[in-house]
């Protein structure tokens, strides 16, 4: 009885968060942060494709003020990089080919990590952060202690993120969209995925809030992909007028909070947020209200 009292409790919760307004949770700041460059686009493949989707993108950034850091796959020596860091960002490590650590050798992974280290370094990158491809950290005590033992010997720290979010499938249904020539239906695409993302960081913001009793130095991740370069702004105005601070990753992780335990081996990429809480036993409702992306996507 007692248990379902506070099943019901949770998700009355829940839905009076969804109709809080996003201040309400007084988010205080937020690091941004991009996998997959240079660019994974269908709008944008060709080279001077990607460079304006990199212009664009990087264009937002500037304009609030914003220290990202990109996580890089592939050959570094690629001048859409160089962009980047001229325009005050930081560059990390996302291993060579965006190998899955849950579907390949552990051997194999270590490697691809071990390769892209090389290839930023010989670019003249010097970098600090590492972050896996769909958030695999390896689905076993073994493997997360064999990647550990990699990131220390290279000089990494692990890039964690609080706000996870399917950005990539919105990005994809908004290529298609504008390839077919469709703008209308662009357009709603990204009106929606505004909405949705707003939802997302509303969402983790009170799952942090419920671990740690207020509102947590936040780490958002996201791609370097089309609907970011043309909407990105558009969240950033929304996030700045309900008052979030933007802060830089070095800044996010002062957070005694990303200290926090995680035991978690499971298979999923998720939130940091969910690995703390399934590392403190949350089950069921505490979970509930994660916000879906729209059928159709």
């Amino acid at each position: 009885m007692r248990s379902e009292r506070l099943r019901l409790s949770s998700r009355f919760l829940l839905i009076v968060l969804a109709f809080l307004p996003f201040g309400a949770f007084s988010q205080r700041s937020m690091a941004f942060t991009f996998d997959d460059l240079p660019a994974v686009s269908a709008r944008y493949a060709t080279p001077a494709g990607q460079d304006t989707l990199t212009k664009l993108l990087l264009g937002h950034l500037k304009q609030y003020g914003i220290r990202a850091t990109g996580f890089v796959i592939g050959d570094a020596h690629n001048p859409l990089l160089r962009q980047w860091q001229d325009a005050g960002m930081e560059l990390g490590n996302h291993t060579y080919r965006h190998t899955d650590f849950h579907h390949v050798p552990s051997a194999e992974h270590l490697e691809d990590i071990r390769r892209e280290h090389q290839s930023l370094v010989s670019a003249g990158y010097k970098p600090r952060y590492f972050r896996s491809p769909y958030l695999h950290r390896g689905h076993s005590v073994a493997r997360q202690d064999s990647l550990k033992a990699l990131l220390k010997e290279l000089g990494y720290r692990e890039a964690p993120t609080s706000i996870d979010n399917a950005d990539y499938r919105f990005s994809a249904a908004y290529d298609k969209a504008l390839l077919a020539g469709d703008t209308a239906a662009a357009r709603r695409i990204g009106t929606q995925f505004v909405e949705y993302l707003l939802r997302c960081i509303t969402y983790y913001d009170a799952q942090g809030q419920a671990l740690t009793g207020r509102s947590v130095s936040h780490i958002l991740l996201l791609h370097a992909n089309t609907l970011n370069a043309h909407w990105l702004g558009v969240l950033l105005g929304r996030l700045q007028a309900r008052g979030v601070q933007f802060i830089s990753l070095d800044q996010a992780l002062t957070d005694p909070v990303y200290a926090s335990p995680d035991t978690y081996t499971g298979k999923g990429g998720i939130s940091w947020i969910h690995r703390w809480a399934l590392t403190q036993g949350k089950k069921g409702a505490f979970f509930d209200g994660e916000p879906e992306v729209p059928a159709g996507l």
